[in-house]
C-alpha cells in the first residue's frame, strides 16, 4: 500500500529524485494491478496504520503497529539510522529537510513519551531500539538498557 500522491510523485522524477523511484521496482506492481492506494493516515487492518511522515520525500509514510499497549514504528527514511536521531541530523538526500525536522520532532516526541519500539531500516548495527530525550533532541536507547527496557 502506498500513498496515492507518492505514487503520482514517483511518476514524475527529475535528476534529484530518479534514483529513489526506479521503474523496475514499482512498474510490475502497477502492471499486475496490485497497487492499493492510501490518502493520509490509514488503518490497513486493526492495529496497523500508515502514518504520513513527509520530509524525505513529500508523501513519505511510516508504519505504526499497535498491540495491547505497545507500539512499534517502522520509520522508513524519516530516521534511517540511529545516527539520524538528533533533530538536525538529516540526510542530504531528503527533498524537504525542514519538513523532515518538524516531522521527526513530532513523531520522536510521541515515540519517546509512549515508549515505542523503533525500526531503523538502514542501520545494521542497531536495527531496533527506543528513543530517549537528550537535551532538546533525541538519542538511541538499546533494548537491553534500563531506559530501553519495556
Amino acid at each position: 500500500m502506498v500513498q496515492q500522491r507518492e505514487l503520482e510523485f514517483a511518476a514524475h522524477t527529475n535528476e534529484r529524485t530518479a534514483a529513489s523511484y526506479l521503474e523496475h521496482n514499482f512498474a510490475p506492481v502497477g502492471g499486475a494491478g496490485r497497487w492499493r492506494l492510501a490518502s493520509g493516515e490509514t488503518e490497513l487492518v486493526p492495529g496497523i496504520r500508515l502514518v504520513p511522515t513527509p520530509g524525505h520525500v513529500p508523501f513519505h509514510q511510516s508504519v505504526v503497529i499497535a498491540q495491547g499497549g505497545e507500539r512499534a514504528c517502522f520509520l522508513g527514511d524519516l530516521v534511517p539510522t540511529t545516527a539520524h536521531l538528533p533533530l538536525p541530523w538529516i540526510m542530504g538526500y531528503d527533498l524537504e529537510p525542514l519538513v523532515t525536522l518538524e516531522t521527526k520532532r513530532a513523531l520522536l516526541s510521541r515515540a519517546e513519551a509512549d515508549g515505542w519500539l523503533l525500526v531503523f531500516e538502514h542501520d545494521p548495527a542497531h536495527p531496533v531500539g527506543r528513543v530517549v530525550r537528550e537535551g532538546k533532541s533525541f538519542a538511541f536507547a538499546a533494548l537491553d538498557t534500563p531506559s530501553g527496557a519495556g
